[in-house]
């Protein structure tokens, strides 16, 4: 887990990155991750200490230099509102994060993301950092039980500001939710692991848009309906954005790139049940990587934000 729309094709732009069968969600969560991997990124503003930076690239994306930056036309002011399910061209089978052949089936792909995630899993299994809180069972399996019940208790995505509890709710809504040990845990894993955070997000947000994506070794399950509210949290309410801010550049430039994505996806699946409308949220998302220098594959998510942002002109 990318397209161009199917009508008025915008002029083919050269590629700053080579394919191969490395796919391109902590966080989101990451996964966020965000969306799975999303999810894990955020918590209250608990300070730990810092860690190394990262330096890794995969072999199969491009170093080519890219282009100098071009000028981009900022989308009309759209009325504030909620508008029903948004009217959007249909897509072509996404291709931005490239994590199989065409001719391998859902499941080979599966199997494929889980070779590539379960290492990192064993690798956090054997840190002493992590066997410090004790969790007396694998990590991917907490891991699991926490992805559960976050799904299970969604932050108010609209109507947030109708009364003062409800704001407050969704501002303290991981603090609730999982409470402060989990928080700290998840911290550390961002501050100690982030040479590996933006691969761990992009397989993770690959294995949740695969259709019925399952391994035996691998189990998680993050349905589209789901992680599509945790979205629209970080996108469209003053909770989510809270928690954004408080966070490194890096987590928040990925939670809120990731969770563009999906909405992009419940859009295509015709699942946008909030009408949440990116056409403003693109163009700065644009600029603010543009920006930044924490980024590993910068250019990948620059190249995927300008095919969205003429998508939906």
């Amino acid at each position: 887990m990318d397209l161009h729309p199917e009508n008025q094709e915008p002029t083919p732009r050269k590629s700053r990155r080579k394919y191969s069968s490395w796919p391109i969600a902590f966080i989101a969560i990451l996964v966020t991750t965000v969306l799975a991997g999303a999810w894990f990124l955020f918590s209250p503003g608990i300070q730990t200490p810092d860690s190394r930076i990262e330096t890794v690239t995969p072999a199969d994306i491009s170093t080519e230099k890219p282009p100098e930056s071009q000028k981009h036309h900022q989308p009309e002011q759209v009325e504030d509102e909620e508008p029903p399910l948004l009217n959007l061209p249909s897509d072509a089978e996404e291709n931005t994060q490239v994590i199989a052949p065409l001719e391998m089936t859902p499941q080979q792909q599966c199997d494929q993301l889980a070779e590539k995630l379960l290492p990192f899993f064993d690798h956090l299994d054997g840190e002493l950092y992590i066997k410090e809180f004790k969790l007396n069972q694998p990590i991917l399996q907490y891991f699991n039980k926490l992805t559960t019940k976050l799904l299970a208790n969604p932050p108010v995505v609209t109507r947030e500001s109708d009364d003062l509890y409800t704001i407050l709710t969704n501002m303290a809504h991981f603090f609730r939710v999982i409470g402060p040990k989990n928080i700290l845990l998840m911290k550390g894993i961002l501050d100690r692991e982030r040479d590996k955070i933006e691969d761990i997000a992009a397989e993770l947000y690959q294995w949740t848009i695969v259709d019925q994506c399952n391994n035996d070794t691998f189990q998680m399950n993050a349905p589209l309906d789901q992680v599509y509210e945790y979205a629209g949290f970080f996108l469209n309410t003053m909770g989510g954005r809270s928690y954004l801010f408080r966070r490194d550049s890096r987590s928040r430039l990925l939670v809120n790139y990731y969770a563009i994505l999906i909405v992009n996806l419940a859009n295509k699946e015709n699942m946008n049940r909030h009408g949440l409308d990116v056409r403003e949220i693109i163009p700065r998302l644009i600029e603010e990587i543009e920006a930044t220098n924490q980024l590993i594959y910068k250019e990948d998510y620059i190249d995927r934000l300008l095919e969205l942002q003429e998508k939906y002109q």
